[in-house]
């Protein structure tokens, strides 16, 4: 929704539900963090109170969405009374738990994009670092590389600590490295300032990191190549081999004649062709898309 609308509708969930939230902030401190990490630059009382709210709206509109249908399309007795206690109720619960898991889901986008990126970001960090200019610069030559994804991000994140509110280089940085969601860019952004502090050899440090997380990279990915010649081997076997015996079954069993669940030969071997196999390939597609590690 448009900035304004989407202040509008913190505002309005705070005044109605901010005393609500104020009683039950005890039990969402994990979600702290996770706003935190994610940088969506919402409190925990107002994003508490949008969750309340959004799921009170929910209900209410399943709720008269129902009735309008119920009207419609009548409904016998006890199957509208089923769908008017349990519809509107699951669906407020399903938007609360949306809303619950959406800063948690933002923050592990981020963590994933630092942690992909930064192998790369500190090889050019390294390049920069080397040309012995100031450490400020080095993120601020950063901050408009898209190609770094969320590290550029963070890296302007320091630039405005420095340029805006004013901090020294160590704090600036060590305040991005408390909130940033990845464990990795933290122990990097920490050496960093460390490395400033103590009057460290920076360039020597970068390219020890550059040099370490470039390995790491690479061990990552042939894990991941070996892992997916087993995919390919568990694929091999359940959507070529075993289709292919199966269907060979079948067409004996078409010449000696029986049914199977049922259904006749040739209804079986539609039910295949057409259901069974695209089914399992989908769900093959989505675990290996879950699974894939972006590299």
């Amino acid at each position: 929704m448009p900035l304004d609308r989407y202040d509008f509708y913190k505002r309005l969930s705070v005044r109605l539900f901010g005393k609500l939230a104020d009683k039950t902030l005890g039990y969402f401190k994990e979600l702290k963090t996770s706003l935190i990490s994610s940088y969506m630059q919402v409190l925990l009382k107002t994003w508490v109170s949008m969750m309340f709210f959004t799921s009170v709206i929910t209900f209410v509109v399943s709720l008269a969405a129902l009735l309008v249908l119920s009207i419609v399309f009548p409904l016998e007795g006890m199957l509208f009374i089923s769908l008017i206690g349990f519809v509107p109720i699951g669906a407020a619960c399903a938007a609360f738990a949306v809303m619950y898991m959406y800063p948690v889901q933002k923050r592990k986008a981020v963590k994933k994009s630092i942690d992909l990126n930064l192998p790369f970001a500190l090889a050019h960090m390294n390049a920069i670092a080397s040309s012995g200019i100031p450490p400020e610069f080095m993120f601020e030559l950063l901050t408009d590389l898209d190609e770094y994804g969320e590290v550029a991000n963070q890296a302007q994140l320091v630039v405005r600590n420095i340029k805006t509110l004013g901090m020294s280089s160590i704090s600036a940085i060590n305040d991005v490295a408390s909130k940033t969601p990845s464990d990795e860019f933290r122990d990097v952004l920490t050496g960093i300032s460390t490395t400033i502090e103590k009057g460290g050899n920076l360039t020597t440090y970068v390219r020890h990191m550059s040099d370490m997380a470039l390995f790491d990279y690479k061990i990552r990915r042939e894990k991941y190549l070996k892992t997916l010649s087993t995919y390919a081997d568990i694929y091999t076997a359940l959507l070529v081999a075993a289709p292919l015996m199966m269907l060979a079954i079948l067409g004996i069993m078409g010449i000696i004649g029986g049914t199977v669940l049922g259904l006749t030969v040739e209804e079986m071997i539609l039910f295949m062709t057409w259901a069974v196999l695209p089914i399992i390939n989908i769900i093959f597609l989505v675990f290996l898309h879950v699974t894939h590690p972006g590299m």
